[in-house]
């Protein structure tokens, strides 16, 4: 059941790479400023849409967010070849720190985008998040007699 438990973990965390996490909705003010071209904004899993990636701090941005979704698919890849308690505990706190971390780059990119009156919207990434963070929660809490 372990085993089963984290392969559904690397699949909804790899199903997260394309998956939108955030929707930044271009307001009537921001088509004022911007012209009627402007496009809204997407924050992906690995990577954004609407925003010049080019612009050093989003091209960080991006990266770094492909990154945090690569080391965990790499550590849960790792835990189901060879399971070890104390990899789980830093995925399980990994998880838990990227709410955290998609609200800095979501400031990050509503501070860059003056006049455009953006409204913030959740979207079907977050649920896969809850998933990987729900699997990895419960494999920890399994776990707890077993010595790794």
């Amino acid at each position: 059941m372990k085993v089963m438990r984290m392969q559904w973990s690397l699949f909804l965390n790899l199903l997260s790479l394309p998956a939108p996490f955030v929707w930044m909705k271009i307001g009537p003010e921001g088509y004022k400023y911007y012209g009627p071209d402007v496009p809204d904004i997407w924050i992906l899993g690995a990577y954004i849409l609407g925003k010049d990636t080019r612009w050093p701090p989003i091209g960080f941005a991006w990266k770094w967010q492909l990154a945090f979704i690569l080391i965990t698919a790499f550590c849960t890849w790792r835990y189901l070849r060879k399971p070890n308690k104390l990899l789980l505990w830093f995925n399980l706190c990994w998880l838990i720190l990227f709410p955290l971390w998609l609200e800095i780059y979501s400031e990050g990119v509503i501070n860059n985008s003056d006049g455009a009156d953006l409204s913030v919207n959740p979207m079907p990434g977050l649920l896969l998040w809850a998933g990987m963070l729900g699997l990895h929660g419960v494999e920890l809490w399994k776990s707890r007699s077993r010595v790794s």
